[in-house]
């Protein structure tokens, strides 16, 4: 078998063994390293509470950080990727027909809540605590939610406009821009101290790995669906409305 073939973005089949295996790796290197300093309490997670005491003792002195991390907090919270969710949603299944891609968005953010949800009550870390501490936050610290969910639903919102990007400048564009949108919330929860850094950083690769699955198996369906042709040039959620949909 040509290996190289198979994992051809171009080649039939070869997008969704290239998601899977990008899916694969995330979750069994970078995720799993994470995992196992979290449960077994390695040094990782000694420097995790260094950086937390550093930057509370700094938080104490100065307010003005942390003003703006709440601000930039929010863009991550429940609230806020719901109401993303449901926006981009209607825009995509009620005013352009483009109800596969509305269902890719919806159950890959649903489904990855769940699962974050799952993760941690099963890891059951505690979040960082101080007696003298300027924010707070309710249930277990890892995988960050915020972090994680944050780069499911943006990370959704690029692959469903990746095809319709043009150019080459056109892509590097969104990308660093989702790209910068999902660090400055994670990182902001670092500031805040209601996490680890380990904690926003297990939940990019989580929710990057999650978005790679389902991306793979929204590419499967269609396929199976009888509605596209075997190849495919792009991403699979993306491009032109499905035929089913511009029917009905």
């Amino acid at each position: 078998m040509d290996v190289g073939k198979r994992l051809d973005p171009n080649a039939r089949l070869g997008l969704r063994l290239t998601l899977i295996v990008a899916a694969f790796a995330l979750i069994a290197i970078p995720f799993a390293f994470l995992l196992l300093e979290v449960v077994f309490k390695g040094p990782l997670t000694r420097r995790d509470q260094q950086v937390a005491d550093e930057l509370n003792r700094y938080n104490l002195r100065e307010d003005d950080g942390v003003e703006l991390a709440r601000l930039v907090t929010h863009l991550g919270s429940t609230v806020m990727l719901i109401a993303v969710v449901v926006a981009a949603t209607v825009w995509l299944a009620v005013l352009h027909r483009r109800r596969r891609q509305a269902l890719f968005l919806v159950v890959t953010a649903t489904l990855g809540l769940v699962l974050n949800n799952v993760v941690k009550a099963l890891v059951g870390r505690t979040r960082p605590h101080f007696e003298h501490g300027g924010a707070t936050a309710l249930g277990s610290s890892f995988p960050s939610g915020h972090a994680m969910n944050s780069t499911i639903v943006y990370g959704c919102l690029l692959v469903i406009i990746w095809p319709r990007l043009r150019t080459t400048g056109a892509r590097v564009v969104a990308l660093a821009l989702t790209a910068a949108l999902v660090l400055a919330i994670a990182t902001s929860r670092v500031l805040l101290t209601v996490h680890y850094v380990s904690d926003v950083v297990a939940g990019i690769v989580l929710g990057t790995a999650f978005v790679f699955a389902s991306a793979a198996a929204f590419t499967a369906w269609r396929h199976e669906g009888g509605h596209l042709p075997a190849e495919i040039e792009a991403a699979p959620v993306l491009g032109e409305p499905d035929v089913d949909d511009v029917r009905s």
